[in-house]
């Protein structure tokens, strides 16, 4: 797949799509009921954000061409808790895709960042609700906490889903050590310079919280994982709010909006 295939890319140059947090701890079990599991048929294979009833956030390279599978209120996969909900994707949009376009853009994955409409609305409960949206750029400094199923270790894959706080840097950082990969506004850095505390594969899609906010999702990194002056690659859900606000409710958005009231 084109999935694949700019993964094995990416690995060659020593970048990859991160899959797991390395250096973290188990989450709190009831402390991220907007933390979602995307599932390739039978198999987990990103993570995702919940932004309300009917729509979840996550990476751009997380894209299928078949439907998505979507478990939220997951905590222990192995132990349900029977409050959990399945839904399916009926609608994928990447930027800049419109809320009436007919053909994605997905497959291009340009900009890492992805919407899925589900095929019908959860209900909220204590282990399933949205993460609020940025109303702000978090600065440089901050220290945020980046969760997923990802691998743990270089051959191990958790249960249960692990946190590990972080440090958004400069952006200078990142295109220092993968000088091949052209870092953008619309990106950020993080992680730590000594290594040890990072995402890595499993983890990709997933949220970057900062505050109570969804700042970032998790995108690229260095391989392997949590090694010194490689810090990790995220979207900067900011830049994109405007457009996630468009697909989310096109009317509300509309410039036109003034022509129906």
């Amino acid at each position: 797949t084109l999935l694949l295939t700019t993964q094995r890319a990416l690995a060659l140059g020593g970048l990859a799509f991160h899959e797991r947090i390395i250096g973290g701890q188990e989450c709190p079990e009831d402390e991220h009921p907007w933390l979602v599991q995307l599932y390739n048929f039978e198999e987990p294979y990103c993570a995702g954000t919940l932004l309300n009833s009917d729509w979840i956030i996550t990476a751009a390279h997380c894209y299928l061409q078949d439907e998505i599978r979507v478990k939220l209120g997951v905590h222990n996969q192995d132990v349900p808790r029977g409050d959990e909900a399945w839904r399916v994707s009926v609608g994928t949009f990447c930027y800049p895709d419109s809320a009436s376009t007919t053909s994605s853009t997905c497959a291009d994955h340009k900009d890492d960042i992805m919407l899925i409409k589900l095929n019908s609305s959860v209900t909220y409960n204590k282990h399933i609700s949205p993460l609020s949206l940025p109303d702000y750029a978090s600065p440089v400094g901050t220290y945020c906490t980046v969760m997923g199923w990802g691998s743990i270790t270089t051959n191990t894959y958790p249960n249960v889903p692990h946190c590990v706080s972080i440090k958004m840097l400069k952006n200078h950082f990142c295109q220092d050590a993968y000088p091949w990969w052209s870092m953008t506004d619309n990106m950020f850095c993080a992680g730590f310079l000594e290594g040890e505390k990072d995402s890595c594969r499993g983890d990709s899609g997933g949220p970057l919280v900062c505050d109570g906010q969804l700042q970032g999702i998790v995108s690229l990194g260095g391989y392997p994982c949590g090694e010194p002056l490689q810090p990790g690659i995220y979207t900067k859900v900011y830049s994109y709010l405007q457009w996630i606000q468009n697909i989310l409710d096109p009317v509300a958005n509309s410039p036109d909006r003034s022509k129906l009231d």
